[in-house]
């Protein structure tokens, strides 16, 4: 009887610690799940809560080309996670992702990835060091092309200029850069300016 006894307490006491454990897992699985999804929460921007502005899909401007003034058709985009909608020009292509609003030439239907023009939300010092890793060197410029910006400077590489500005927009870090080819400077230079002046900030719809 006395085996039976023991037989029958340890087996119980087994179960129980089964029993224990499984709670214990269930207790932090549930846990480990609450800090994913805070960690989720806390890498989304608040910009992606703000309404789209009520913005035409396209529309025409005048945009200065070798010195003549010329109509050009730009599209309407919206970059989310970012918090901005801007326009572009027909003969330009958007590959943007979550953390960068890209564009790059598409003049006469052929692309070129190397005149591009992005937006970021990146901090300067990762602007930079991505600058340099693609052989960028950058110089110091005399009068800023920007009046909304804290720094600017002249980009070169061999064959190739370019610009970049680091801004701030409701606390958060930004920065806009640009590149191309020498020969593309009189038609990427005014597609450009059309892509920042037309900016509209998600946050500041009334």
């Amino acid at each position: 009887m006395k085996k039976i006894f023991y037989f029958v307490l340890l087996t119980t006491l087994i179960i129980g610690l089964v029993g224990c454990n499984n709670k214990d897992d269930k207790k932090n699985d549930k846990a480990n799940e609450g800090n994913t999804e805070q960690t989720e929460n806390k890498g989304e921007k608040e910009n992606s809560e703000q309404p789209l502005p009520d913005l035409a899909e396209q529309k025409t401007v005048e945009m200065m080309l070798e010195g003549m003034p010329e109509d050009k058709i730009v599209k309407l985009y919206h970059h989310k996670e970012l918090g901005f909608s801007t326009y572009v020009p027909d003969d330009m292509i958007v590959e943007s992702n979550p953390e960068i609003f890209n564009v790059f030439a598409n003049f006469g239907g052929t692309e070129n990835k190397d005149a591009t023009l992005k937006i970021t939300g990146q901090t300067e010092e990762e602007v930079i060091k991505n600058l340099q890793d693609n052989g960028f060197t950058l110089g110091k410029v005399e009068v800023k092309a920007f009046d909304f910006t804290d720094k600017e400077f002249s980009l070169n590489k061999e064959g190739m200029i370019g610009h970049v500005a680091f801004f701030k927009h409701s606390n958060d870090d930004y920065a806009i850069y640009y590149y191309f080819p020498e020969d593309y400077a009189e038609g990427f230079g005014p597609r450009s300016d059309i892509i920042i002046k037309e900016i509209e900030w998600h946050d500041e719809q009334s």
